[in-house]
């Protein structure tokens, strides 16, 4: 077990976990490099609509701008690139989400969340499982890995304690969630690179904006367990968005530890 019982209970209780370094300097070094090539377009293995730019360029493209300072964020590299696989397969955080989540795992997707120098935005209150409706039950674990230092200042993780408990709150009913007494105070979350934290896809959690010099990359990587059913996304778009790579119907999502089950995700 990776997990002491405390750290258990702890994310029990509040639906969130800090942890210890889960990468080396190398390995961040490798993953940051490789970002930047993506971006770059000097490598070309991952389709360019799973990179986003942010909403002040996604119209018009500063030319004499760095990409790198454009780029919102890049999704599915985890599904094209050897180091980001890597990174997903980590020992060290499958140990952990093994803890959580059972022997049995399977990885849905990634987020590079780039938060670009002197152009990141808020990125507000939200509860990753219900931008994934398609999945029962709503148990999923996220690691966010820090490929930079991540502060108040550059837009780091801001957790609600304990919000996971409160099931999934509809977007149109969020601002009236939040007017409740009851909403405990946020907690930012600071990372060293190579560090990571864990929380739940029914934790609210939100991250500022990044006005500074300092470039604030995080990786995060969703977890589900096998035994999870797939109930049909709208429009079919999870699944078609990675059948359109491979033969119609053969695509399932990663298996990373234990077994697969027929009829699941």
């Amino acid at each position: 077990m990776a997990l002491t019982e405390d750290q258990k209970v702890f994310f029990a209780e509040n639906g969130y976990l800090p942890y210890e370094r889960v990468l080396s300097d190398e390995e961040v070094t490798q993953l940051r490099e490789r970002s930047e090539a993506i971006i770059a377009r000097r490598v070309d293995h991952v389709p360019e609509r799973y990179i986003q730019l942010e909403g002040a360029f996604r119209n018009s493209p500063n030319a004499n701008e760095d990409r790198l300072d454009q780029v919102r964020k890049m999704t599915h590299l985890c599904y094209f690139d050897d180091l980001f696989e890597a990174a997903a397969r980590n020992p060290k955080i499958v140990d952990v989400i093994e803890d959580l989540l059972g022997p049995n795992i399977k990885f849905y997707c990634d987020q590079l969340m780039m938060k670009p120098r002197f152009n990141g935005t808020v990125t507000d209150w939200h509860q990753d499982s219900v931008a994934w409706p398609q999945f029962a039950p709503q148990g999923h674990v996220s690691c966010w890995v820090a490929l930079d230092d991540a502060t108040i200042e550059n837009g780091c993780m801001t957790v609600l304690p304990g919000s996971h408990k409160w099931g999934p709150i509809e977007r149109d009913r969020k601002s009236a969630f939040f007017k409740s007494s009851l909403i405990p105070d946020p907690v930012p979350v600071e990372l060293e690179a190579g560090h990571c934290m864990f929380h739940h896809g029914l934790n609210f959690h939100r991250t500022g904006a990044n006005a500074t010099p300092n470039r604030r990359r995080g990786l995060a990587l969703h977890y589900i367990r096998s035994e999870t059913l797939y109930l049909g996304a709208k429009d079919e778009e999870h699944r078609r968005m990675m059948e359109c790579e491979k033969a119609p119907g053969e695509f399932r999502f990663m298996l990373i530890r234990g077994e697969e089950f027929d009829g699941r995700v």
